[in-house]
């Protein structure tokens, strides 16, 4: 049922909000344990987006030459 829908929008949005939930759940019941988590902070979230999408785009870029010789 919570993946009956054929749209890929609402399946990412659904997917989003359970995982959200599931934050919030671990952060009410694990109080005590998240000093783990501490190194996950706004600055280090930020750059491994940048690092990730430096490398999406870098992996974009040598299929689109690799299928431009084809």
């Amino acid at each position: 049922m919570f993946f009956s829908t054929s749209c890929k929008i609402c399946k990412i949005i659904r997917i989003f909000l359970l995982s959200v939930f599931l934050l919030i759940l671990l952060a009410l019941i694990q109080k005590d344990k998240l000093h783990y988590l501490k190194f996950i902070t706004p600055e280090n979230a930020a750059y491994f987006i940048l690092v990730a999408g430096i490398l999406i785009t870098i992996f974009k870029i040598f299929e689109y030459f690799k299928n431009k010789k084809n």
